[in-house]
């Protein structure tokens, strides 16, 4: 099998609304001489800050026009925690990954530092034991995604109505956030203070909206995750190869680690901003092994699965008893419906 393999023009997976995002630059490609079919490829990795960032590959075979090349074996200077510097090196096993595939491809390289605010990381493709209701034990197969650090804030989603919203088609005056000017030519503003606290009173179809919005602006196929991609994400560690109860990596659940409903009061009495439990303000470090903030509580999420005329949410809010924040357990609602514990998060496409 013969591959020709060109390089081009890249971009940073955060470069809607970070000052500082991390910049791939001089990325090459070039399929090895021997009979390996092993790709190199190389590229320059800056970050205004010197975060460690995580560095995910996208393989066109139609010169760019979509990403769709099943792409997956990589070595090297990819995945999460590479630090910034020249000469950063991958192996592409493409002889694995495209058998029978002859032609040009080009490779796209994207790297995000986990502090702009649709901060996505990454979780790798394998097996987890998803907790269906059919079939407690049911191992599902998952390719590598991007999934949400946190959920989408009010910040996040007024630049969306701001951008894409002169109607108020997707706004409610309940949400955290002003309406001005008329009909057709709306703009939108947080109240004060509230920038950082995950949006509310969202529907299903007000999230799959902020998705096709964002996915139009950044050239990325963002989306509603699924109910394995969710559920691997929140409650998967594949090192330890154990399914975890709570979206924060335990089996056990407290206030130090979740905004929930316990026993006969509740924890916080409402959401609190994104990713508190980060260790910081007197909260211990509450992620999912993946790196994922507030997968219990805060903010019921919604997800792209179906159950009958109802969209699902996962993960439970501020006054969930502990049993409706498990990872596994779902809510059912109509698209349509708007409560103030209804929000998202987003999943990113590496196809």
């Amino acid at each position: 099998m013969q591959l020709i393999v060109a390089g081009f023009v890249v971009m940073a997976a955060s470069h809607v609304w970070a000052n500082s995002a991390p910049v791939v630059s001089n990325v090459s490609a070039s399929q090895r001489g021997d009979d390996s079919k092993l790709v190199d490829i190389t590229y320059n990795l800056a970050d205004a800050d010197g975060d460690s960032c995580t560095v995910w590959i996208a393989v066109s075979n139609n010169g760019g026009s979509s990403w769709r090349v099943p792409a997956r074996t990589f070595s090297g200077d990819v995945g999460q925690g590479i630090t910034p510097g020249s000469n950063k090196a991958v192996a592409w096993d493409a002889g694995n990954d495209m058998a029978g595939m002859v032609g040009s491809f080009k490779v796209r390289v994207f790297a995000d530092d986990g502090n702009a605010p649709e901060s996505m990381v990454l979780v790798g493709s394998g097996w987890f034991p998803y907790q269906n209701t059919f079939d407690p034990e049911a191992w599902v197969y998952v390719d590598s995604f991007m999934m949400g650090k946190y959920e989408v804030t009010n910040a996040q989603y007024v630049q969306f109505l701001n951008n894409a919203d002169p109607t108020a088609q997707h706004w409610t005056s309940n949400m955290e956030i002003d309406r001005f000017g008329d009909s057709g030519s709306y703009t939108y503003e947080v109240h004060d203070g509230r920038e950082n606290y995950p949006i509310r009173y969202a529907s299903f179809y007000d999230a799959e909206a902020y998705c096709t919005w964002l996915s139009g602006q950044t050239g990325l196929t963002y989306r509603l995750p699924n109910h394995h991609k969710w559920e691997k994400a929140a409650g998967w560690d594949p090192v330890e190869q154990h399914y975890y109860i709570y979206g924060f990596h335990r089996d056990t659940i407290d206030c130090s680690w979740c905004n929930y409903h316990k026993g006969m009061s509740m924890c916080y009495g409402g959401p609190l901003p994104v990713g508190s439990f980060d260790g910081t303000g007197g909260k211990e470090d509450a992620e999912s092994y993946y790196g994922c903030y507030d997968m219990s509580g805060n903010v019921w999420e919604w997800t792209s699965e179906v159950s009958g005329s109802y969209r699902v949410l996962r993960g439970g809010y501020w006054g969930d008893n502990a049993a409706n924040c498990q990872v596994a357990y779902r809510y059912g609602s109509t698209p349509s419906n708007r409560y103030d514990y209804f929000g998202f998060r987003l999943a990113l496409d590496l196809d």
